[in-house]
């Protein structure tokens, strides 16, 4: 059972007002920092190596894969046993293979198949944390604020975005990478520490005597018999075939499309997470009765929109702008479909749910990721975003076409 709120807090902002839930929101920013520094060192580093885009998109797409291997393992634990003490094991795992990345690069060891090593690496012991994590924020406050929780999440997620990446570039510029590499591992600790403090609680009652394949499968039914989770999943598909490539091909986006170093590459990878922070702050402007089709369209509507103006702007101070928009089109959209996923889901489900929505990403994210970049290497990163935001515009006027989106509509 979950206890009254502590603090007093804006009427804006009422899962933050829960002591559980504040304590996970506030370490996570920290850590979610450091992860978004790694990620610019990383595909930096790469980019720098190799000079050449499809490797960049290789390292990329090797720490994405677990997400389709892995997170089915994750989501069958999420529903046996405690979802804090889980997290807090998946997290000790990726702190240990951020202190040996930081240690290679530190002494000048780092090739680039030894980074798509650790990339995948990283991206294993992530997998399986991922839908807990997605599975423990609905746990830490009473179900009236979890829409809010859900939106607060992904904001600090996009806190991250906005302060990580330039962090990193600035790093990266005047100490070198292994210094990004290191505040990543030391950011983990901060985590370790918060989710220490959190009460074990007990699982949501799914039973541990089948199989994790039985489980699993269980949770695949579950979420193909309701209609409003398969329009949430398809849309979310769409979307990190769409972003994805933006975010990871954002070296490229700097370096050939506008010629910048690397502190300009992390202004231009910033620029994503200042627009997804706006996103976040309008987001949760709106009364929870606004329907969850409405935000999506809206949503999905200006990630079209704002990839193909930064397709075709000339300048950096105008790519700046439209990568600002790009994340602002995102964080509208991807936290109302998370929202509308956690609240058609039973708890029962809820950890093997989520983990089918982690796979969709550890596919589309991955496999966007490699044709994108090699499409980049032959025809360049200006033609591919163009293309990518016809693709979407499409996509969008045929679910408006077939009614679809009022599926989502149905969550409470």
């Amino acid at each position: 059972m979950i206890d009254g709120p502590d603090w007093r807090v804006p009427r804006s902002v009422p899962a933050l007002g829960y002591r559980d839930y504040r304590l996970y929101w506030t370490t996570s920013v920290v850590s979610n920092i450091g992860s978004m520094m790694y990620l610019a060192a990383i595909g930096w580093l790469v980019e720098d190596i190799t000079d050449d885009p499809w490797k960049v998109t290789v390292a990329a797409a090797v720490g994405l894969i677990p997400l389709l291997l892995m997170s089915p393992f994750g989501g069958s634990l999420a529903d046996r046993y405690s979802r804090t003490r889980l997290f807090l094991a998946t997290v000790v795992g990726q702190m240990v293979v951020a202190v040996a990345l930081a240690w290679v690069v530190q002494i000048d060891a780092e090739t680039f198949w030894v980074l798509v090593a650790f990339s995948f690496g990283g991206g294993a012991t992530a997998s399986v944390g991922a839908p807990v994590q997605q599975a423990i924020v609905v746990e830490l406050v009473p179900s009236g604020a979890m829409r809010n929780a859900v939106f607060l999440n992904s904001t600090q997620w996009n806190i991250s975005r906005a302060v990580g990446p330039m962090l990193g570039g600035w790093l990266i510029q005047f100490w070198g990478p292994a210094a990004a590499f290191w505040f990543n591992a030391a950011s983990f600790t901060v985590l370790v520490i918060g989710l220490s403090l959190l009460p074990p609680r007990p699982p949501p009652g799914a039973s541990s005597s089948y199989s994790f394949l039985a489980d699993f499968l269980s949770g695949f039914r579950y979420a193909r018999s309701v209609e409003g989770i398969r329009v949430v999943m398809l849309a979310s598909f769409m979307l990190a075939a769409a972003i994805s490539p933006t975010q990871w091909l954002a070296p490229v986006i700097a370096d050939d499309a506008f010629g910048v170093d690397a502190a300009g590459f992390g202004v231009l990878l910033g620029a994503f997470g200042i627009g997804s922070l706006i996103g976040a702050v309008l987001l949760l402007q709106f009364d929870r009765g606004t329907l969850y089709s409405r935000l999506t369209t809206i949503g999905i509507s200006a990630v079209a929109v704002f990839t193909m103006v930064l397709a075709v702007v000339p300048t950096f101070a105008l790519g700046v702008l439209a990568m600002g928009g790009v994340g602002l089109a995102f964080m509208v959209t991807m936290p109302t479909l998370t929202s509308a996923l956690q609240s058609l889901c039973d708890d029962t489900y809820r950890g093997r749910v989520m983990s089918l929505w982690m796979m969709l990403f550890g596919l589309a994210a991955p496999l966007s990721i490699l044709v994108q970049g090699g499409i980049a290497s032959v025809i360049g990163i200006r033609w591919v975003l163009a293309i990518t935001a016809i693709a979407v515009a499409v996509y969008l006027a045929s679910q408006l076409t077939r009614g679809r989106l009022r599926h989502l509509d149905t969550a409470g």
